[in-house]
């Protein structure tokens, strides 16, 4: 009885073990200089960055994960650049973000935002949600 117990032991850590996702991260950046003018105090201010850094987060982590459709048009009159347009977009649904840390820059001109997902969460919103 013993003997048998061992090995579905070990096969049961192994499957575990193997079903194990890595950890995607990201990055991303809201500038304070953005709500000057406006008729808000600092703290508002403070709060509106943090969500747009944590926006700006979200989109980069599936960027660079699901990747990014770019459009580019370019018109070009007597072999020089008249107009130049590039399009980029990211669509996706991205469930188990997880905000992992949140920081006003040395010189408290911006707030940064890291989040966390698994990469299997990820990768099923994504397949689940894609429109395009």
């Amino acid at each position: 009885m013993k003997r048998t117990l061992l090995p579905l032991a070990l096969l049961a850590a192994v499957a575990v073990t193997g079903c194990a996702s890595k950890t995607l991260t990201a990055t991303g950046t809201a500038a304070l200089d953005a709500y000057k003018g406006r008729d808000i105090s600092r703290a508002q201010a403070i709060l509106l960055a943090k969500r747009a850094a944590l926006i700006d987060a979200q989109r980069n982590l599936l960027e660079e994960y699901a990747g990014t459709f770019l459009r580019s048009e370019s018109e070009v009159k007597d072999f020089v650049a008249q107009h130049d347009r590039i399009i980029s977009r990211s669509g996706g649904l991205i469930k188990g973000v997880h905000r992992v840390s949140e920081h006003l820059t040395p010189d408290n001109s911006a707030i940064v935002v890291t989040v966390r997902a698994l990469e299997s969460d990820v990768k099923a919103a994504i397949k689940k949600g894609r429109r395009w």
